[in-house]
């Protein structure tokens, strides 16, 4: 039998299930209970992995089982801390968050540069660091030592350009 076709912006649900599991085994492994509203989170959470999402998006989402807004925010921070969450931070003045790529093979750089529509919310990110050379380049120039950078381009991606 065939999945249901997921929500718009949904994560399918068979990648939406193995991403929760890997979550939960996470935060088991860094010693956290799996208790019903954390499990009923990280499932939430997994479901919205393929856009970014407010924590006031998940406190709606999750109103009707009873989690509370303490709970939702509470462990939104908990994800974060654990690498699971990333941050965005977008024109409309919302913290956003989105689920951070897990790789077998981390990037040289330590770090994922990002694409994010400003229409749909759906994060992309790229294979490898396009300010590499710049960063070497400002090194020289400057002498300025670069411990880190993050880089966020907001446009709109090929679905939301193409529907204009």
């Amino acid at each position: 039998m065939a999945a249901p076709p997921s929500s718009a912006g949904e994560t399918p649900p068979e990648r939406a299930t193995g991403l929760a599991e890997r979550i939960l085994a996470l935060l088991e492994g860094a010693g956290h209970r799996l208790t019903e509203p954390r499990v009923q989170f990280v499932r939430a959470v997994a479901a919205l992995a393929d856009k970014s999402f407010t924590g006031e998006d998940l406190y709606v989402r999750l109103r009707p089982t009873g989690l509370g807004r303490a709970t939702v925010f509470r462990t939104l921070k908990l994800l974060h801390d654990l690498g699971v969450l990333s941050r965005l931070h977008l024109a409309d003045g919302c913290q956003r968050y989105i689920v951070a790529p897990v790789q077998a093979t981390p990037p040289a750089s330590g770090h994922r540069d990002r694409l994010i529509c400003r229409q749909c919310g759906r994060v992309a990110y790229l294979d490898h660091c396009p300010m590499e050379g710049s960063l070497a380049r400002i090194r020289q120039s400057t002498g300025y030592q670069v411990d880190w950078h993050h880089l966020d381009i907001v446009g709109l991606c090929a679905d939301c350009s193409s529907a204009r």
